[in-house]
């Protein structure tokens, strides 16, 4: 039998962007890392919902970040939020399929983790993320932030008993 998932982007959802040379990055070290306050993610998986980390880190590619930082923030949400798993793409090429906006994290969890993408949902909150949930045939969830108002996807939030309504009844309504 496969799964729901909600797949959830890290930066910009877990924690702020850090605004640095003219554009929104990830965080580099423990240091520039502000949490969101998020409010438990247990209601999705009462829900039946797999909790899923895709995060695109081409900073650790580049040496300006290190895969041991990536890994024990990523740690710290895992515990924390319960997730079931995390996917990160350490690479810097567009090209590369796992790289968001391309599809390769969502399609390695279905394979690994038996997922019906069709009834699966992502929270992100770039273009890159709608995109690929678009590319897998993932229902694309926004949070509302000040740099992606003009951004289009299937639902907007600005709170996680939004993004429950949506997962209960298919609206915000």
């Amino acid at each position: 039998m496969s799964h729901r998932a909600l797949f959830l982007d890290r930066d910009g959802i877990f924690n702020e962007l850090v605004y640095r040379d003219g554009a929104f990055h990830s965080p580099r070290n423990w240091g520039e890392v502000k949490h969101f306050h998020l409010e438990s993610l247990k209601p999705f998986k009462d829900l039946g919902f797999k909790l899923i980390l895709v995060t695109n880190q081409p900073d650790i590619e580049r040496g300006i970040i290190s895969h041991g930082f990536v890994e024990e923030l990523n740690a710290f949400y895992f515990k924390n939020f319960e997730l079931d798993a995390a996917y990160v793409c350490p690479f810097s090429s567009n090209e590369h399929p796992l790289k968001k906006p391309n599809p390769g994290m969502f399609l390695l969890a279905k394979k690994e983790m038996d997922l019906d993408l069709s009834k699966s949902f992502l929270v992100g909150d770039t273009d890159k993320d709608v995109i690929a949930a678009r590319n897998c045939g993932v229902t694309s969830i926004v949070w509302e932030r000040d740099y992606n108002k003009n951004l289009k996807s299937d639902f907007r939030v600005t709170s996680i008993k939004e993004i429950e309504k949506i997962l209960r009844n298919g609206s915000i309504d």
